[in-house]
């Protein structure tokens, strides 16, 4: 499901990438350690939980979530056991899915949470204004930095950001 946010330019998603790569750590130029920061993100961001859960508690199509209170300003990042432990094993797409609820919270924390809108029609959501499309995009530039992957070949960025074929064919259209 997918909900209406305040719009954003995918430059400034760039620079969030930056920074958060900054934040965690990251010394590799094009690998980010997703594992490490599922891991110590709440001592980053206190008001982020994270939790490993049995793949059963989480439906067959969903690999990972992130569940807002709003009330309280805090996240919980659930990840299903068989991706946290692909991830583990640095397959792209399990990266990726934790990476992706890892985003939504953060970008809360930023302010792009839903809004209402009386203009809304049709259930149409230009991408920069979505939810989904923002935390994948932040995903994407925080897996796979533009500036440092711009000139490689899809491969290369599979090979040395780890990511998925389909990640890496993605970069090269933007």
């Amino acid at each position: 499901m997918d909900y209406k946010t305040y719009p954003i330019k995918r430059q400034s998603l760039r620079e969030i990438a930056s920074i958060l790569r900054k934040i965690f750590g990251c010394k590799n130029k094009y690998k980010f350690n997703v594992v490490d920061s599922f891991e110590r993100i709440h001592s980053l961001f206190s008001n982020i939980y994270t939790e490993v859960v049995e793949d059963e508690e989480l439906e067959r199509n969903i690999p990972a979530r992130c569940i807002p209170d709003f009330a309280n300003n805090e996240y919980l990042i659930q990840v299903k056991n068989s991706v946290y432990e692909g991830a583990c094993d640095e397959i792209g797409g399990y990266r990726a899915h934790i990476l992706h609820e890892i985003c939504h919270a953060i970008l809360c924390i930023l302010g792009f949470v839903p809004i209402m809108d009386r203009q809304y029609k049709n259930n149409e959501i230009k991408c920069y204004e979505s939810m989904e499309w923002q935390a994948k995009a932040l995903c994407g530039e925080i897996l796979m930095p533009y500036n440092e992957t711009q000139n490689l070949s899809t491969e290369e960025i599979m090979r040395f950001c780890k990511v998925s074929r389909d990640s890496a064919e993605k970069r090269k259209t933007y």
